[in-house]
C-alpha cells in the first residue's frame, strides 16, 4: 500500500483534470453528444498526462532535488522500474483506446506519445528550451481540444465548421497554458538553473523578475478573453468566464510577494484550481446544462479529496524536506537527467 501510495503521488492526480475538460470542450465545439466515444476520450486524456508524470518522476530527479525534495523519496519507494510501467501501460492504453474512439484520435496519439516522451526525456529535453518547451506544456490543453473538435459521428468522419470559432479558441488556449507554464516554473527556478534548464524564468536576473513576467503574462490573457468573445463570433455568454481573471490576477499579486518555496508552490495549487473552474464555465457556457455543470463540479471536487488527502508529491512537507538523492539517481542510470 505503501507503494501504491507513492505512485498515485507521483502521478499527481490533481493535475490530470485540465486535459480531458478541455477535451469535453471541444467536444462542446464539435457539437458532438457526450457518449460513451466521448467517455473513452476523456480516459485517454487522463492517461496521457498520467503517463507524462510519472515519465518526469524519473527523469526530473536532478532539479526535484531542489524543488520538490520529498519527491525524490516518492521515487524510491514507488521504485523506478514501476513507475516506467506505469508510462508505457498508460501509452499502451492509450493506443486502444485511439483505435476505438477514430482515426484523428489515432493519429493525434503518435503526437501525444512524442509530447510525453519528448518534454522531459534525456534525449529531447525540451522542456529546458524555452519557447519550445512552454508550446509543448501548453499542448497539455490544445491536443485534447483539438481531439475533441475532431471528433465526428463516425471513425472516420471529421466535423466540418463554417467559422474560424474553434481555431480562435484553441489558439487561445494555447496562449493561455503557454503564460500558465511559465508560471508554473517560477517555483522551480532554483532547481531548473541548477540543472541547466533554460526556461523562461531562469532567463531572466531573479526568481521575482520570472514571477513578474508571470504575473504579466497571465494577467494579459485572462483579461484578454471577454475581449476576444466580444470581437469574434464566439458566443456571447463565454464572456462571463472573464471573471477568473478576478482570483487569477489576485494570485499573480501572491506569486510577486512570495519568497519561500513554500509559499510559491502554493500560488501553484492555487492557480491550479482557477485553471480548472475557468475550463469548467467554458465548457458550460458552449454547452449549457445539469451535465455540463456537474463535470465542471466533479473535477473541483476531485482536486479538493486530492489536496485534502495530500495525495501529490507537491504538498508543502515534500517541498520543504531533504532527502538524499543518491539511491534514487543511482537506480535511474545516474545523472542521465543533466
Amino acid at each position: 500500500m505503501t507503494r501504491f501510495n507513492a505512485v498515485v503521488k507521483n502521478v499527481r492526480p490533481r493535475t490530470l483534470l485540465v486535459s480531458p475538460l478541455s477535451y469535453c470542450v471541444g467536444v462542446a465545439v464539435a457539437g458532438h453528444r457526450f457518449d460513451l466515444t466521448v467517455l473513452l476520450g476523456v480516459l485517454f486524456h487522463v492517461l496521457a498526462p498520467l503517463a507524462a508524470n510519472a515519465h518526469n518522476a524519473v527523469t526530473d530527479l536532478v532539479e526535484d532535488g531542489r524543488n520538490v525534495p520529498g519527491r525524490l523519496k516518492l521515487v524510491e519507494t514507488a521504485g523506478v522500474g514501476l513507475l516506467q510501467r506505469v508510462l508505457y501501460a498508460s501509452l499502451g492504453i492509450m493506443l486502444v483506446l485511439s483505435l476505438v474512439i477514430s482515426f484523428a484520435q489515432t493519429l493525434l496519439w503518435v503526437f501525444s506519445v512524442f509530447l510525453v516522451l519528448g518534454y522531459s526525456s534525456p534525449r529531447f529535453r525540451l522542456k529546458g528550451r524555452p519557447v519550445t518547451g512552454m508550446a509543448v506544456f501548453s499542448m497539455a490543453v490544445t491536443e485534447p481540444y483539438i481531439a475533441g473538435a475532431l471528433l465526428g459521428d463516425s471513425w472516420w468522419e471529421i466535423p466540418r465548421y463554417d467559422t474560424y470559432q474553434p481555431v480562435v479558441l484553441g489558439v487561445f488556449l494555447f496562449c493561455w497554458y503557454f503564460a500558465k507554464g511559465i508560471m508554473k516554473n517560477v517555483p522551480d527556478y532554483a532547481g531548473d538553473k541548477a540543472a541547466g534548464l533554460r526556461t523562461i524564468p531562469v532567463l531572466l536576473p531573479s526568481q521575482l523578475a520570472g514571477a513578474w513576467v508571470a504575473a504579466a503574462a497571465t494577467t494579459l490573457v485572462y483579461a484578454a478573453f471577454p475581449v476576444l468573445v466580444l470581437l469574434t463570433d464566439t458566443p456571447d455568454r463565454l464572456v462571463y468566464a472573464g471573471v477568473m481573471v478576478i482570483p487569477a490576477v489576485a494570485n499573480m499579486i501572491f506569486m510577486v510577494r512570495a519568497r519561500t518555496p513554500v509559499e510559491y508552490n502554493l500560488v501553484g495549487q492555487r492557480d491550479m484550481y482557477v485553471s480548472v473552474i475557468f475550463l469548467g464555465l467554458l465548457l458550460f457556457g458552449l454547452r449549457p446544462s445539469v451535465g455540463t455543470a456537474l463535470i465542471g463540479l466533479l473535477a473541483v471536487a476531485v482536486m479538493a479529496v486530492v489536496d485534502l488527502s495530500g495525495s501529490d508529491s507537491r504538498v508543502s512537507h515534500h517541498i520543504a524536506r531533504v532527502d538524499s538523492v543518491d539511491s534514487v539517481v543511482g537506480s535511474s542510470g545516474g545523472g542521465r537527467n543533466r
